[in-house]
């Protein structure tokens, strides 16, 4: 650490050895479908705001606009409002005191409100359907990307009425989308899906986001996926690791300076080794260590 040769991450060199030692990087969360699960949510990630961290929340299971409130029968406004009080969130409750709150919201490509949630970074438009101060990740399906390629139709839903989308992956994904799309029960829309990628892309020019993260890619590779799904990235998208209403995921970061690890020229294999050996060592620690803001953390 003295040699700049390991660099912990920020909420390590903040909080370690404090009262209150929150070392983790980054947390991943995913939302439930009522008032009190969006509400929980908004205390959750101000908990972990407050200690440092930077947050990846999944807000795909919320219904879209229009669906139906079964407690008071009336109609949803959908995800959107919920998604600019998450940005306020991030505003009011920032790190510590120590630097802004950093927060990134995902959504799948076939949820009813996904060409709302691509104008949340919009600079025109109404203010209240905007949140200038989060970031926005598209979660995409390899199926999006083959019917864009094959220049077919895109089906969007409410996720109150395909529940089983969010948790599928692959060509269980697959069989269970086409199965949703041929229900004259369910309510839907259909867009070309190149429509839908020409929108994303001219708010990515625009505004630089969403980002797009993928979701089969994610799933297929992780090394978890006898224990849960992944439903989202992290804030900076280079983390993909399970969520649930019972899991939120946590990464524990340190980065390596690989200025360091060049001797003549040359990859010092020794020095790698022995750097990265105590560097994982350390972040182990930190995982025993640290002071978690909730239990699903």
């Amino acid at each position: 650490l003295s040699k700049m040769d390991l660099v912990s991450s920020t909420p390590t060199l903040f909080n370690s050895g404090t009262n209150h030692s929150q070392m983790s990087s980054c947390y991943l969360n995913t939302v439930g479908d009522s008032l009190t699960g969006i509400f929980k949510l908004y205390s959750d990630c101000a908990q972990l705001s407050k200690w440092a961290g930077g947050i990846g929340t999944d807000w795909t299971p919320v219904r879209s606009t229009g669906s139906k409130i079964h407690g008071t029968n009336g109609m949803s406004q959908g995800v959107i409002p919920f998604i600019k009080i998450f940005n306020d969130v991030a505003l009011a409750v920032n790190q510590g005191g120590k630097r802004k709150g950093a927060m990134v919201a995902y959504m799948e490509i076939w949820h009813a409100d996904f060409e709302q949630f691509l104008e949340l970074r919009k600079n025109t438009g109404d203010e209240r359907r905007r949140a200038h101060d989060i970031n926005t990740a598209a979660w995409i399906p390899d199926l999006f990307m083959t019917r864009l390629y094959n220049n077919e139709d895109w089906t969007f839903f409410c996720p109150a009425e395909v529940p089983e989308l969010h948790d599928l992956v692959g060509n269980e994904f697959k069989l269970k989308y086409e199965a949703y799309e041929k229900d004259e029960s369910i309510n839907k829309k259909t867009q070309k899906a190149s429509e839908v990628w020409r929108k994303l892309l001219t708010m990515l020019f625009e505004t630089g986001h969403p980002w797009i993260t993928f979701k089969d890619v994610c799933n297929i590779r992780s090394p978890q996926d006898h224990v849960g799904v992944v439903h989202s990235s992290n804030l900076c998208t280079e983390i993909t690791l399970n969520t649930s209403s019972e899991e939120t995921a946590v990464c524990n970061l340190a980065s390596l300076n690989m200025a360091h690890m060049i001797v003549d020229g040359k990859l010092d294999e020794a020095k790698i080794e022995k750097t990265v050996a105590t560097g994982i060592r350390m972040l182990d620690n930190v995982i025993d260590n640290n002071f978690y803001p909730t239990a699903e953390s």
